[in-house]
């Protein structure tokens, strides 16, 4: 009975010690707060003492905040906000149909993509008499067709 209670008062003392803990490190983020308002103030008072737009300062360091982003970035132990920021941006190119993850690939997609587009049938090269079948993809022998004849010929040549 005696050593249930002693484990009890320990666990409340390590509790007690966590707690602690967790206080200074709240008033540790409320200084920082401050900071970052007495900032965004002090930014706003520069701003207007030399006539200048807030957006003229970010112009102005834009490129450190660049690098520096890109190195928290690249940082495995980056704060959450970092992580934040990545997620968010994967989810925006996402939805504008890009990946940051695709790079190379996008581009040769896009390349992909801009090659004409045939309805889906038998095609029949007058000149040479020769048929081809276009299921989903252009055939070699379609493809080569449109570059030396050009898409709106070889469109009549459907079958």
């Amino acid at each position: 009975m005696f050593q249930e209670y002693e484990q009890l008062e320990q666990q409340i003392a390590e509790h007690q010690a966590r707690i602690e803990e967790l206080q200074e490190q709240m008033a540790q983020a409320e200084r920082k707060k401050d900071g970052v308002i007495a900032f965004d103030k002090a930014l706003v008072n520069l701003a207007a003492e030399y006539q200048m737009e807030e957006e003229e300062f970010f112009v102005a360091r834009g490129r450190q905040v660049v690098e520096w982003l890109v190195d928290q970035l690249n940082d495995e132990d980056a704060p959450d906000y970092v992580q934040t920021l990545k997620s968010r941006v994967a989810r925006h190119l996402k939805k504008e149909g890009d990946s940051p993850r695709r790079g190379r690939r996008a581009a040769a997609t896009a390349s992909k993509s801009a090659e004409p587009k045939l309805e889906t049938g038998h095609y029949r090269n007058p000149y040479t008499g020769a048929t081809v079948e276009k299921k989903k993809r252009n055939p070699k022998a379609l493809s080569q067709w449109i570059d030396e004849y050009g898409l709106e010929t070889v469109k009549e040549w459907k079958i």
